[in-house]
């Protein structure tokens, strides 16, 4: 049996996704714990699962996932949902 060891959370250019309210996830922790635990869309993707894997990868203290890495994954799998993503590439122009 393992035991997963989580290095010390990294932070991320905030991703803002909006499903009911607004969730803004500025830490790899928080993109993990929101496809885990709140996740709207469907959970057999590759995207997502990929998502997952990579999240898992930095928390655990991979030297060849980086934090950056987790948060194009995170954007691939809510893109992959359909669901909406607001961030500078990607926002609205008001």
């Amino acid at each position: 049996m393992s035991t997963l060891i989580v290095v010390e959370d990294t932070p991320i250019a905030p991703v803002q996704i909006a499903w009911g309210d607004y969730s803004t996830l500025s830490t790899v922790w928080a993109l993990a714990d929101y496809l885990v635990q709140q996740w709207p869309g469907p959970t057999d993707g590759d995207a997502y699962l990929t998502a997952l894997m990579v999240c898992d990868a930095v928390l655990a203290g991979s030297e060849d996932d980086l934090p950056e890495d987790a948060r194009a994954a995170f954007i691939e799998a809510v893109r992959e949902a359909g669901l909406t993503l607001m961030d500078d590439d990607d926002g609205p122009d008001f």
